[in-house]
């Protein structure tokens, strides 16, 4: 069964665009993995034309990750 390209992109159109709410994911608990994970998804969807945002709480100004640097 395949799909036709107007509804697998369906995404693409101003109009369903409109239409369509935000996504807010939050990654938390302890360990690493979590910026990693973050940044993996924001390309992703910013490879797709979609518009994104990441808003990271810092416990520390001094520290400095590889995570940061490449931002």
């Amino acid at each position: 069964m395949s799909e036709t390209k107007e509804k697998r992109y369906k995404w693409r159109r101003e109009d369903y665009r409109e239409k369509t709410h935000g996504l807010l994911m939050v990654n938390t608990g302890d360990g690493k993995g979590k910026t990693t994970a973050a940044i993996g998804v924001l390309v992703r969807a910013a490879g797709r034309g979609m518009r994104c945002c990441m808003i990271q709480f810092m416990k520390s100004k001094n520290d400095r990750y590889g995570e940061h640097e490449s931002l």
